[in-house]
């Protein structure tokens, strides 16, 4: 039966359903917008190029980052660049690098 009171909670539930996969694809959006950044250096999802690290597949990507902000030489890029990020930005950014398969940068990718 439905009352005055279930209303609500029912419009909640549908509301829920019908955002809540849309919310999950917008945090893998900005997930991947923060990243971009890093491509630069790093290549495309994190598959460099050259003599530069790959950072695809990291795991603790979040951790060197932090160490990089806390314990970096004030001239080194990589201080720099870790500065330029809040705490929940490189929790972001290290997660859209842990999502991606490690390997070559010659694979196919987005």
């Amino acid at each position: 039966m439905i009352t005055r009171r279930t209303t609500p909670l029912i419009a909640g539930t549908f509301m829920l359903m019908a955002f809540g996969p849309s919310a999950q694809a917008e945090d893998l959006l900005t997930n991947r917008l923060l990243a971009a950044q890093c491509a630069q250096c790093h290549g495309t999802n994190g598959h460099a190029v050259g003599d530069m690290e790959s950072i695809a597949g990291e795991d603790d990507l979040y951790d060197e980052l932090q160490e990089m902000l806390l314990e970096g030489e004030p001239n080194d890029i990589m201080a720099h660049q870790a500065q330029g990020y809040s705490d929940e930005q490189m929790r972001r950014i290290s997660a859209h690098f842990a999502t991606q398969a490690a390997g070559s940068n010659r694979e196919s990718e987005d």
